[in-house]
């Protein structure tokens, strides 16, 4: 099948456009002019260029292809009220109507857990995949309301839609310097003491770019959002992760508190994972975390061997 997919040379994007290869079907990647392509050449093969809210472009990007994958964010303006609203939200709502009118059924939106970040005492603090819609922030607002308008393409429309909501998403970045806790990690193997309070509900990238991937033809996702948000982590775990791998005496400050104030359900993800055979998904647990710091360790190791040669 001919996919159609925003923000392709990002982290999230270029993971999805690589897994949406390894399943055989065919990308359309929409990029912007300042956008890095070397890493997309085996993975993407056409590749349009403008922004994700100019209805021409976005005409070229849907002619022809078989579903939408909606995955870009103009980060710049996410909390800004007037220009978030004209660039993300109508630029979504732009796109989920060209879909509509090009006659492609399956529309797939990269959500976020910040569309459901607020919860009431009466839920017990279990934030499930049919909870109310209620964001903290403008970003989430933007998220929750483009859900609220493929629930109803769906119904109106007969429309194939679905959001799928990560949390703080980890893995190698295609400019791995840029990768989650990659400060962190650093800090640990320069012996820099390591004072970092919080953390936050976590998902790997590859599980989002897995579950995108599949839902592509699948009917069953119709309609439906899914919670990827598989566990909660202090950042100062990750800090002893690296430092147990790297064999350091650094100095952690114990900045552990007495965890998050909700948790989210998967159960829906996890259901449709397990149909399609995936059964790591949403279950790496700290092993997962372990072997992603290895791994950024690594090659955070090449990058600065090659840096200084």
């Amino acid at each position: 099948m001919w996919v159609a997919l925003t923000g392709c040379s990002g982290f999230i994007g270029s993971s999805i456009a690589r897994a949406l290869k390894a399943r055989g079907h065919s990308v359309r990647g929409l990029i912007r002019k300042t956008s890095r392509v070397d890493h997309l050449r085996d993975v993407v093969d056409q590749l349009v260029v403008g922004e994700h809210d100019q209805e021409e472009i976005l005409h070229h990007l849907v002619k022809g292809v078989d579903a939408v994958i909606h995955n870009s964010v103009d980060w710049k303006v996410r909390n800004e009220p007037i220009s978030g609203f004209e660039s993300n939200l109508m630029g979504s709502l732009k796109l989920l109507e060209l879909t509509r009118k090009a006659g492609i059924r399956q529309f797939i939106f990269i959500s976020s857990v910040a569309a459901v970040s607020e919860i009431s005492d009466e839920w017990g603090g279990l934030i499930t995949e049919t909870h109310p819609t209620w964001p903290t922030s403008l970003y989430g607002a933007y998220k929750a309301a483009v859900e609220s308008y493929l629930k109803a393409y769906h119904h109106c429309f007969q429309m194939n839609t679905s959001a799928w909501r990560p949390a703080a998403v980890y893995g190698i970045a295609p400019e791995a310097l840029r990768s989650q806790w990659s400060g962190i990690i650093h800090d640990v193997r320069s012996g820099n003491r390591i004072d970092v309070p919080g953390g936050g509900k976590i998902t790997h990238v590859q599980d989002v770019a897995d579950a995108v991937a599949l839902a592509i033809g699948d009917e069953t996702v119709s309609g439906e959002f899914f919670n990827l948000a598989e566990r909660y982590i202090y950042w100062q775990d990750v800090a002893e992760i690296a430092r147990e791998l790297t064999k350091s005496d650094v100095t952690i400050v114990n900045r552990k508190g007495t965890g998050p104030k909700n948790q989210f359900d998967c159960a829906k993800a996890i259901a449709f994972f397990d149909r399609h055979g995936n059964h790591q998904a949403l279950r790496r647990g700290l092993d997962g975390v372990r072997e992603y710091v290895r791994e950024l360790l690594r090659t955070n190791e090449t990058l600065r061997e090659t840096k200084y040669d």
